[in-house]
């Protein structure tokens, strides 16, 4: 009954992080379209969700202490994502069309899983990697355009595969701290140490830049809801849904952040629901559910 109930809060905690996720793009959008650059934009999401975790959970008693021999590990977890993974991402939009950017990051559950069992030796399900593989599917056919082509460039695709192969080791790592740390300790010193790594960019792309920016209220709001929301709070609960769930399992809902990311534009005017994607959203969603049958099975018997 108790796992149950877990897998229940698991599966409801990695939902809110694919929807936090989704209406992200929207906000970033918004800031991109202001003129703030990249690293100004992930920089202080970064610090400000550090110093949301580390005062709310410090003073709650909820950070745990990290042992020195695993400082190395969580520097590793940060080089990986957020800081090589958005740099992969968030660039790699700029050479390529974002249909063609949302293929090749579908992919990341597909390679996780591979990736898991090459370190962890776990199990390949095969409703896990047919799940997975029916997803990327939907993603697909949710970008294709009009004339059903992409805009390709080489440096594009290869950033974008840095996304993929960093966040496949992210979820190497993770799963590796997870048998000894609580899903907001990790995340919360994920956020720390990725500092190490923005502040350099910061100062060397955009420093100059900073005070020249447009510090509405709604820029303001944007920013402060990416660094709560998504770096914040659904990285915590997608950690947390990765240790009740597993891992593999988990990463393959990141497929359901186009559609998030689609249906939030269609309500605010910012997109158009064409038979296409609508078709790819039922298949990614019939994907996703078919990587998780064997939890139905469980069930049954």
């Amino acid at each position: 009954m108790i796992k149950n109930k877990n897998l229940l809060y698991g599966y409801i905690a990695i939902c809110i992080s694919v929807v936090l996720w989704g209406i992200s793009f929207v906000w970033t959008k918004g800031l991109l379209n202001n003129n703030f650059p990249v690293f100004t934009i992930v920089t202080v999401r970064i610090i400000t969700a550090s110093i949301f975790l580390f005062i709310i959970f410090k003073i709650n008693k909820g950070l745990e202490k990290i042992r020195k021999k695993d400082i190395k590990t969580f520097f590793l977890l940060a080089l990986f994502e957020p800081f090589l993974y958005f740099i992969g991402e968030d660039f790699g939009l700029k050479y390529v069309d974002a249909s063609f950017a949302a293929i090749i990051i579908a992919l990341i559950p597909i390679v996780t899983t591979i990736t898991l069992h090459f370190f962890y030796k776990d199990k390949l399900k095969i409703e896990l990697l047919i799940g997975a593989i029916i997803s990327v599917t939907g993603v697909v056919i949710m970008s294709l355009s009009k004339n059903n082509t992409f805009d390709f460039s080489v440096k594009g695709l290869m950033l974008l595969l840095l996304a993929v192969v960093t966040a496949a080791g992210y979820s190497v790592i993770l799963q590796k701290l997870l048998k000894s740390y609580g899903p907001v300790t990790i995340t919360t010193y994920q956020n720390i140490f990725a500092i190490v790594f923005y502040l350099p960019m910061f100062f060397i792309f955009d420093f100059k830049s900073f005070s020249s920016l447009n510090w509405s209220f709604s820029n303001v709001r944007d920013l402060l809801c990416l660094a709560i929301l998504c770096s914040a709070v659904a990285y915590a609960l997608y950690s947390y849904s990765a240790k009740v769930i597993s891992v593999a399992k988990v990463s393959i809902f990141t497929n359901l952040i186009p559609i998030i990311t689609i249906i939030f534009s269609y309500l605010i005017g910012q997109e158009t629901i064409s038979f296409n994607k609508v078709l790819g959203i039922i298949i990614v969603v019939l994907g996703v559910i078919l990587s998780q049958s064997n939890i139905i099975n469980k069930k049954k018997v």
